[in-house]
Parts: C-alpha cells; sequence; structure tokens
C-alpha cells in the first residue's frame, strides 16, 4: 500500500515537528540503567592488542568522539578488555571491544525476550506500521556506577570506560 498525497504530507509535518529527535547524537534514557552483575569474580585485565598505525589514529579519533559526547571518561579500574577493530563492507571502521572474558564471568540476565511474531499479532488491524533504528541504541541505556568499572577498556592512549552500555555486553 503506497501513502496518498496527504498522508506523505501528515508524516513530513511530524517528523518535522520532531526534527531533534531524529539526531545522528545519541539520546539517554533515563527510565533504565544497566548493571554488570560479576559476582566474586577477580578483575580481568587483559593488554590491549597490537595495531597497525592507521588503527591507532582510528582508535584516536573515535575515543575524541566519545569524550567529547560523554559516552566514556578516563578510568582508573582494575578491569580492562581490550578494543577490536572490524571493517565494515562500506570501507568503514567499527570500534568493538573484546569483552569476551568479561562476560564469561557476567550473570546472564534472564528477562524474557516476547516473540516478534507476538509482538507482531498485538498490532492487529494497523493500517501502517513504521520502524525506528535508534542511533547507536545501546549508547543510550546509562550504566550504574559499579558496571562503569567493569566496562574499563585499554589503548595505547590508556584506559577509558564507559558511562552507558556498550556493544557487546
Amino acid at each position: 500500500m503506497t501513502l496518498g498525497r496527504v498522508q506523505r504530507q501528515q508524516i513530513q509535518e511530524l517528523c518535522t515537528s520532531y526534527a531533534p529527535t531524529f539526531s545522528a547524537t545519541p539520546g539517554l534514557t533515563e527510565r533504565a540503567y544497566h548493571s554488570i552483575d560479576t559476582g566474586n569474580a577477580h578483575p580481568i585485565r587483559v593488554q590491549p592488542y597490537r595495531v597497525s598505525p592507521q588503527a591507532k589514529t582510528a582508535i584516536e579519533r573515535e575515543i575524541q568522539d566519545m569524550l567529547q559526547m560523554g559516552v566514556i571518561r578516563p578510568s582508573e579500574s582494575a578491569w580492562a578488555s581490550p578494543v577490536v577493530l572490524v571493517h565494515k563492507p562500506d570501507g568503514e571502521i567499527r570500534f568493538c571491544l573484546d569483552y569476551r572474558k568479561l562476560n564469561a564471568v557476567t550473570r546472564p540476565d534472564n528477562y524474557p525476550m516476547p516473540h516478534t511474531d507476538e509482538l507482531l499479532e498485538k498490532l492487529g488491524r494497523a493500517q501502517f506500521i513504521s520502524t525506528l533504528d535508534l542511533t547507536k541504541g545501546y549508547w543510550q541505556v546509562p550504566l550504574d556506577e559499579s558496571a562503569k568499572e567493569r566496562s574499563a577498556f585499554i589503548t595505547h592512549l590508556g584506559l577509558y570506560e564507559f558511562n552507558v552500555l556498550p556493544f557487546g555486553l
């Protein structure tokens, strides 16, 4: 089904009225905080992986961007996970963290995820369905204070920790 002229105009007006919502800068919820329960596990500290000079430049750029947005802060944590750069199909580099060792000692959150088909059934007779993709969606969930030290990651520039939920935890 295609939208008519009036419907397209209504959607355009709706998007215009909420323009600040459609931003490349991630927002931040106040409704939830993420915690990392490692029980009695001792801090895990992994040395940074060796990277090329080009990778160092990419890491430096990402660190500066994340510091500027308030996503990370310098850290003195006993925990440290290494950075991994992943090449995306479009040639861009994705800044990732190797949290495998941290995840291995983290108690899982067993909250049940709803089934997609059940959610779609709840829409019933809706004429239109739209989806929105959050900009850096994980970064929109703050970490509680105790989780921040566990999120620490190490680079050639030093140690940093996340203020928000990083991808991979």
